[in-house]
């Protein structure tokens, strides 16, 4: 979301503005739904991005980063409860009396030469986001009305990559506490065996996985450890991640042989296939190869000193 503001602030003053600056309401930096705008009260947002022709942005007055709020009235509030831009010159009277309600605001109004404005909503499939502002000093020319069209049209394309980021991370956060939730909290405590983990998320580029990992005490001091990977991202990964750790547990328990035990979670794999795949319509019996997973069991018995391990498309274990 940040990444997507910024880009928008750097396009919007290559020859357009000379300051601009993106504040996102808290709802949408956070990823969640945005907040419904009420006239009647006023608006929080967090300063996501700003750029400048001048280095260091020095006409900045809310650090980026920094929440924020604009007063019911001001024409930063009314210009996202109407959603939809407006343009003011400094002699606009609500502007003056929103600009002399801050000293820091007026102050660098006075010491920039600002002269003209937009103020101009972020919506996408009709939810409000944010507000971009846009400013010029250096350029002498004032904001004409195509100067707002181009504005608008520059921040409708803009809030639908905002949006799409603002529902990525949603989904993601989502996936992510699914997944934690789904795995083991602590490993047990074994007389013959010392154990060790350590397990690192997708990063953002690839999304949440569903990888997970386990180890099942079993009858005879016997333990068995188990690594998978669901094929995909996201919370449909994670979610048949957490059938198939189940399943591994419920066949476990059952003391099958690692082969004998991959076999049946594989006929469970084609079986979640067949129900969930575009073909699950009855369009064909066939696995359609939309669920799949790679999955390494291994059994170790104290006693014997002997490991008996079975791989589905898994990496082989490191014997150290």
């Amino acid at each position: 979301v940040t990444r997507t503001a910024e880009e928008l602030a750097r396009v919007a003053v290559t020859g357009f503005a000379d300051f601009v600056a993106v504040d996102l309401l808290e709802s949408v930096v956070r990823g969640d739904e945005p907040e419904p705008i009420s006239p009647a009260g006023p608006v929080v947002f967090q300063r996501c991005a700003h750029d400048s022709v001048l280095a260091g942005c020095p006409e900045a007055v809310v650090p980026v980063g920094s929440s924020g709020s604009y007063p019911p009235g001001s024409p930063a509030a009314l210009a996202l409860a109407t959603g939809r831009g407006t343009r003011h010159g400094m002699g606009d009277p609500l502007l003056r009396e929103w600009l002399q309600s801050n000293a820091a605001r007026l102050e660098t109004v006075r010491r920039h030469g600002m002269h003209s404005v937009l103020m101009v909503p972020l919506r996408a499939r009709g939810v409000t986001l944010g507000l971009v502002h846009l400013i010029r000093h250096r350029t002498p020319e004032a904001f004409g009305d195509d100067d707002l069209l181009l504005a608008e049209e520059i921040a409708a394309r803009a809030a639908v990559s905002v949006d799409n980021a603002r529902r990525y991370t949603h989904q993601r956060r989502t996936a992510l506490a699914l997944q934690r939730s789904l795995l083991p909290e602590r490993l047990p405590t074994l007389a013959a065996l010392d154990l060790a983990y350590r397990y690192l998320p997708a990063g953002s580029a690839s999304g949440v996985g569903g990888d997970w990992f386990d180890a099942i005490p079993l009858s005879g001091g016997r333990v068995a450890l188990v690594v998978g990977d669901v094929v995909g991202h996201g919370i449909h990964a994670s979610a048949t991640m957490g059938r198939l750790r189940t399943a591994v547990h419920t066949l476990a328990d059952v003391d099958l042989p690692p082969d004998e035990l991959l076999t049946q979670l594989d006929d469970l794999v084609i079986r979640l296939d067949r129900e969930e795949g575009p073909d699950a319509r009855g369009l064909t019996e066939e696995a359609s190869g939309e669920v799949g997973a790679t999955c390494l069991y291994a059994v170790y018995d104290p006693v014997s000193r002997r490991c008996q391990l079975a791989r589905a498309g898994h990496p082989p274990p490191a014997l150290v």
